[in-house]
């Protein structure tokens, strides 16, 4: 499980599961280890996968050996399962924290880890493509000029959704959060990002906390600071921001049960 060198530093998957999983509830499991596929299913032997594997999967092709995924007290489900990441496909650490403001704070408590390293993230809830995504994200980080690198998918539901103004030049112009009135064809599912902007993370979530209102509803439905107004304040901020867009492909957020049944009968050996 050698990790991919990118920019002359190792790659550190890094994984929120601080959440509660309220918008699918009740379930009988942590939402992370929920198992909504199967492998193998022509086999003697199908394999079940859950939903965080699909993630996972795209790191681990992507040539990422190493993780540590941030959960909240109580989800012990979660390592339960992945141990100490085989069936993740990567050696895996875990940091356990306990209520946070959202995922933004959720990833920076594992600041002092990952500080010096290239960092790839996803949510574990979110079913996305194609299978090289992280592989053509860190290929664009390797070039050594940009601080973040955006993976851009077409909008499917505005509501949900981070908008994306990309230049010509594949640079970010701006991020709009959840702008229904956006006509911009594309917005951001997960991405990789350099001790630069871990450092202004970091920083950011301070801030947010010593001003904290408590609550983000007005950019968030479930009011927690979401990851979304940090990538734009960076770009706000004159951070280096690229995106590869993927065009043709969405992301699926299985979070609620409505998404479960739409995508459960697609992930059959996949």
């Amino acid at each position: 499980m050698n990790t991919r060198v990118c920019a002359g530093r190792d790659v550190v998957a890094l994984i929120p599961a601080g959440g509660s999983g309220n918008r699918v509830a009740p379930i009988p499991c942590s939402k992370e280890v929920l198992p909504i596929g199967f492998s193998g299913v022509d086999s003697d032997r199908p394999t079940v996968k859950v939903i965080s594997q699909y993630l996972f999967e795209r790191m681990v092709a992507g040539g990422v050996g190493q993780g540590i995924v941030v959960l909240r007290e109580g989800k012990w489900d979660i390592p339960a399962y992945f141990g100490e990441g085989e069936p993740a496909g990567m050696r895996l650490s875990y940091v356990v924290v306990g209520q946070t403001l959202g995922p933004p704070d959720t990833l920076d408590r594992a600041y002092s880890f990952v500080r010096h390293n290239v960092v790839a993230f996803g949510f574990p809830d979110i079913v996305l493509g194609p299978p090289d995504v992280f592989d053509q994200l860190l290929s664009r980080m390797d070039k050594g000029d940009v601080d973040v690198v955006l993976g851009l998918y077409d909008v499917a539901e505005r509501a949900a959704s981070d908008m994306v103004e990309l230049g010509e030049d594949g640079r970010v112009r701006g991020v709009y959060l959840k702008d229904t009135a956006s006509k911009l064809p594309c917005c951001w599912a997960c991405a990789v990002w350099g001790p630069r902007f871990t450092e202004f993370m970091h920083a950011a979530v301070q801030q947010h906390q010593d001003s904290a209102a408590g609550s983000f509803a007005s950019i968030d439905a479930g009011g927690d600071l979401p990851m979304g107004l940090i990538f734009k304040q960076a770009v706000d901020a004159g951070l280096a921001v690229a995106g590869v867009r993927f065009s043709g492909e969405r992301w699926t957020d299985v979070g609620s049960p409505r998404d479960l049944l739409r995508i459960a009968g697609k992930l059959r050996d996949r």
